[in-house]
């Protein structure tokens, strides 16, 4: 049975690799998405620089190097300890304030002035996930206003924002607001800062999981389908290819924060070491898979002893990654990684060349993972600045290594069925000649060749099912994508596109057009006295109260974002708007939640705006409408539903 399938899978498994492959084009204009930073005035001193902040800039300032830097080679400090105001300052002279593996801990300062009359909510992002110790301190006037003691040493949990980097708000007063951080670390030395507006990182952080979750979700169909084509073709090569390409993604995973963010928060001890526990186990497999795929054994005996070495290295350092420190097993997994890409990438141009042609796609596969590591290891040794190429190296290379891995299988598969049918043609041919029953043996081949199609066309159809069954996952995940994981009602990118479609659909056919946006007030306060798993509980309870109450085709309920929902109405003018909206409001007012078995009740203000559009009308007005609307009925004492005029 397993013979019979694999004859059945060579015949198709071209053309579905071949559809993998136009896939990943999409990926990456999806992965290499570049948000232009803001170009934030900076004046001051240029070891103490100065950033302007508004609420007119665009919400992102990067800081890159422009920063004041000192260098702690104690890399001890206290709870208690301030920041060296008064010694020595330095500019960074490199491009990005990437600094490599180091054992010093370091010191960075600048300067945010705050433009308005009043307090403004920012963000500071450190956009590196991976840091020992990270401290930040926020002074005004001499005066320390915040402190912040993170790490990923730390449990996750004590972090002021849940996200894979460390996100620290700050509240900046009118005037210069100073800031000192420091880093230290048990691998590299990264401070790629940046300042944001809440609503505008929390934007952003939505654009960058569904790219990451678009990398996730071809690792994980492509280890599905290759699960599927080890157990029809008994392969190992499958089964080292599996291997690789699963311990890849968790070790990709790990090091850009999800893991600990998302799976183990509380694992501290185990998230310190599991990068390089990942990192060997990957090393290994793609060893395992070299030398499997290659056939080294029958091809050399060098290059087969001198594999095995690499695979015994890599055991044992997927060994002591259990009992050495981090910063030993991270720097020999580093300085592993590159000898076991040249190896495997040098015997495969050696294979191809001695004429193995199934070896192309191997060598095309390496040599792309070879780059991207190259400048994933020079960015991480600060040799090269980190910009969005840079970050997304190893995504990159890795999803073009697993779809030319992939190939690589199949075109081996292809050869040597091909070697087969070229010495069976031999065989038969000879067999006639000496026999002199060609026409016999031609109706025995005709028959065999007849049944054979049959049993072909019988396992092609169960194959297309199983493709169908893969494109149903595919559309589950794409619903699991628009799907906000908390109230499990529409997300915020869901809306953008389906709200998108209902104003072109109202342009066209000249119907009203209705927006209800509202939030939870005094959601803050709920989260400050009963937690963050009461106001989650809110939030459910508010989703499963309206989400009966929109059904309509074309309506759409949707979690805008944090405690903020919106409704779209179809073909609802204002007042029937006013009146739905109000209905909601009440709903809400009566609506009892249990929470650690009391009940909690909340209340919510809504804004409305209903046009009748017209094709110069755009989306952005009219939320700005339904949003002015909103903070209207939060000044007039929330619990209320205003209805915004639309000019």
């Amino acid at each position: 049975m397993a013979n019979f399938l694999q004859h059945c899978f060579n015949r198709q498994v071209s053309l579905a690799h071949l559809k993998l492959l136009s896939n990943f084009f999409l990926l990456i204009a999806l992965v290499l998405l570049v948000f232009k930073p803001a170009a934030a005035v900076t004046r001051g001193d240029a070891s103490f620089p100065v950033f302007e902040v508004s609420t007119t800039d665009s919400g992102r300032i990067e800081v890159g190097s422009r920063m004041g830097v000192l260098v702690d080679t104690s890399k001890i400090q206290t709870e208690g300890e301030t920041p060296p105001v008064d010694q020595e300052w330095q500019t960074i002279t490199r491009r990005s304030p990437n600094f490599g593996f180091t054992d010093d801990a370091y010191w960075f300062r600048f300067q945010i002035e705050n433009l308005e009359k009043r307090n403004l909510s920012r963000f500071i992002e450190l956009a590196v996930p991976f840091l020992s110790d990270v401290k930040l301190y926020h002074y005004k006037n001499g005066v320390l206003v915040k402190h912040y003691a993170l790490g990923n040493e730390r449990p996750f949990a004590q972090r002021p924002v849940r996200y894979r980097n460390f996100v620290m708000p700050v509240n900046l007063v009118p005037g210069p607001n100073a800031i000192y951080m420091r880093l230290a670390s048990n691998g590299t030395i990264e401070a790629p800062l940046r300042i944001w507006e809440p609503e505008r990182f929390y934007a952003a952080s939505n654009d960058e999981s569904l790219a990451q979750g678009a990398v996730i979700g071809i690792l994980l169909i492509m280890i599905a389908y290759n699960l599927f084509l080890l157990f029809a073709t008994r392969d190992i090569n499958y089964l080292y290819y599996v291997g690789f390409v699963a311990n890849y993604m968790l070790f990709h995973l790990t090091l850009t924060g999800y893991m600990f963010a998302y799976v183990w928060p509380n694992a501290v001890y185990w998230n310190g070491f599991a990068i390089s526990t990942f990192m060997a186990s990957t090393g290994l497999f793609s060893a395992l898979f070299c030398n499997s795929f290659l056939r080294l054994s029958n091809f050399s005996v060098p290059a087969y002893y001198l594999m095995r070495a690499l695979i015994l290295l890599c055991t044992g350092l997927l060994l002591l990654t259990f009992v050495l420190p981090y910063s030993l097993t991270v720097r020999l997994g580093a300085g592993l990684t590159f000898p076991i890409i040249a190896t495997t990438l040098v015997l495969g141009y050696w294979r191809w060349w001695s004429g193995a042609k199934f070896a192309r796609f191997y060598c095309m596969a390496w040599t792309a993972i070879l780059i991207a590591l190259a400048v994933l290891n020079a960015n991480k040794h600060g040799w090269i600045p980190l910009n969005v190429w840079t970050e997304n190296a190893s995504e990159i290379g890795i999803v073009l290594l697993v779809l030319l891995l992939s190939l690589t299988l199949a075109d081996r598969i292809n050869n040597d069925r091909m070697l087969k049918l070229n010495a069976q043609a031999v065989a038969l041919a000879s067999e006639r000649k000496a026999r002199a029953i060609q026409q016999a043996l031609f109706k025995v081949t005709s028959d065999t060749n007849r049944e054979l199609e049959q049993r072909v066309q019988t396992r092609t159809t169960d194959l297309n099912a199983t493709l169908e069954q893969l494109k149903e996952a595919n559309e589950r995940l794409q619903l699991l994508s628009t799907t906000d994981g908390l109230t499990q009602i529409r997300n915020r990118a869901y809306f953008n596109t389906a709200v998108m479609a209902e104003l072109s659909r109202a342009k066209r056919m000249k119907t009203a057009l209705s927006i209800i946006l509202f939030d939870i007030d005094h959601f803050k306060r709920i989260n400050d006295t009963c937690g963050h798993l009461a106001g989650d509980a809110c939030l459910r309870a508010l989703a499963d109260l309206l989400r009966p109450r929109i059904q309509r085709p074309g309506d759409i309920l949707a979690r805008y974002g944090g405690e903020e929902f919106v409704v779209v109405l179809v073909g609802v003018d204002q007042p029937h708007a006013i009146t739905l909206a109000e209905d909601f409001r009440l709903a809400i007012e009566r609506l009892q939640v249990e929470v650690d078995g009391g009940m909690l009740s909340f209340t919510a203000s809504f804004g409305v705006v209903s046009v009748i559009p017209d094709a110069s009308m755009q989306l952005q007005d009219i939320l700005s409408a339904a949003d002015k609307a909103l903070y209207l009925a939060k000044h007039e004492g929330r619990n209320c539903v205003r209805a915004a005029e639309f000019s």
